[in-house]
């Protein structure tokens, strides 16, 4: 059995009442769940199927060992709410997009186990800009946090 089959089978057990709970939600028999996670016969596991287990469990397993699978990691994406500004989760993403594009950099530099000058300008460039893109953020939320703070009154001495 794969690893994203594994996951998928490990899901539906976890589940609170297993396939016989997630099955209905999901539009199916429990027997059909069983089947398709336990690859019985022809059944198969879809990755429409893989979504909707994911979304109603909240369980990344799938997600995680598909990632895996394919030499991938998964950075969950902020959720924007009254706490969270769209200035903020617009430093975060540019901070994430920065690191992976860091990551692939130093992955394809590092390939075939030589680091050529242009590789390690590369990376080196790139890491200014993770750099850049982190110190952006926290620059934006010490000054978010300054706002938050009390004015300061009096005289001092």
């Amino acid at each position: 059995m794969s690893t994203v089959l594994d996951a998928a089978y490990q899901l539906v057990r976890a589940y609170p009442g297993g396939a016989t709970s997630l099955a209905p939600r999901m539009g199916k028999s429990a027997t059909t769940l069983s089947h398709e996670v336990k690859a019985t016969g022809t059944a198969k596991f879809g990755l429409v199927d893989a979504v909707a287990a994911t979304e109603l469990s909240g369980d990344l397993r799938i997600l995680n060992a598909f990632a895996a699978a394919c030499d991938c990691m998964v950075i969950p994406l902020p959720v924007l709410d009254d706490q969270c500004d769209s200035t903020t989760m617009r430093n975060v993403a540019a901070l994430a997009r920065e690191f992976g594009e860091l990551v692939t950099m130093v992955t394809e530099a590092s390939a075939d186990g030589v680091i050529t000058g242009n590789e390690m300008a590369r990376v080196q460039g790139g890491w200014a800009e993770l750099v850049a893109a982190g110190q952006a953020m926290v620059s934006q939320l010490q000054a978010k946090h300054e706002q938050s703070l009390p004015p300061i009154t009096g005289s001092g001495a």
